[in-house]
């Protein structure tokens, strides 16, 4: 009697074994099956970030060694190639005004009420002498029209939140996805990014020349929701070939998908 008890658990362990067994096998088939490329989550990036129409009003903080500079910007945009940004301070940055249209940029001197195309070598240069550069703020087309996405792996790391003057780390599961260029024409030939798996928000990204070597890092942080979509409200960058240097910069006010006057993005509205 003992011996047929002992063997019908035997049997119940055995099925059950292979029960669970099954269970994690199909959940490995439809994780499998439902995961998501390096395309699927940058065209998710790209469809989280890119509107129809924005107003910001923002301000660059820039930090060189202990000095600190503060700028403040308005700024309206179209799509990912159209933009125009008014600086409305300090007194000596009042009125320069930027015009982004498509792969070209127009900058408008008050002081020599004159406009400047900003072309070839000047490019490279620092905008407002922050870590960004006027290359960066060119930037339109997609990231897959230049990039191959390959997803490397998923890992948390830690994001910069503003609860007041406080500034607070929050932690978010990413993907980390491999950005390799596919046409000559970049600015960086290699980008590795960590796409907040929830939001589609990039938190941060390693930008890469074709050596090999870092030349940038970015962050953003603040995320607030907008409707079906999320956004950072704060970012930082990093240019690697400057010392002591990083840059802020805060979003004070965001309105997306807004009618906003077509003569923002013309150069006619850069001298008025």
């Amino acid at each position: 009697m003992k011996y047929k008890k002992s063997k019908i658990k035997n049997q119940e362990l055995i099925v059950f074994t292979f029960l669970v067994c099954v269970f994690y096998f199909c959940s490995f088939i439809f994780d499998f099956a439902s995961a998501l490329t390096g395309d699927d989550i940058i065209n998710k990036v790209d469809a989280n970030m890119t509107f129809g129409t924005a107003r910001f009003e923002a301000k660059m903080v820039i930090h060189i060694g202990d000095e600190v500079r503060e700028k403040k910007m308005l700024m309206y945009e179209r799509g990912k190639d159209t933009g125009y940004a008014e600086f409305l301070s300090p007194p000596r940055d009042k009125g320069v005004k930027y015009l982004k249209l498509q792969d070209n940029m127009w900058m408008y001197l008050p002081d020599v009420d004159k406009i400047i195309k900003i072309a070839g070598h000047m490019l490279r240069q620092s905008m407002m002498g922050s870590d960004f550069s006027y290359e960066d703020a060119l930037e339109s087309a997609k990231l897959l029209d230049k990039y191959t996405a390959t997803l490397i792996t998923e890992e948390g790391i830690s994001i910069p939140y503003h609860e007041g003057e406080k500034l607070v780390e929050r932690q978010r599961r990413c993907y980390v996805v491999d950005l390799t260029a596919k046409v000559k024409n970049v600015t960086y030939y290699r980008r590795m990014i960590w796409v907040d798996k929830e939001w589609m928000v990039p938190l941060k990204e390693d930008l890469f020349a074709m050596s090999g070597k870092k030349l940038k890092i970015m962050t953003n942080g603040d995320i607030k929701r907008f409707g079906e979509r999320h956004y950072p409200m704060y970012g930082t960058v990093s240019n690697l070939f400057r010392q002591n240097s990083y840059t802020e910069f805060f979003v004070a006010d965001a309105k997306f998908d807004i009618k906003v006057d077509p003569k923002f993005f013309t150069q006619a509205v850069l001298t008025k």
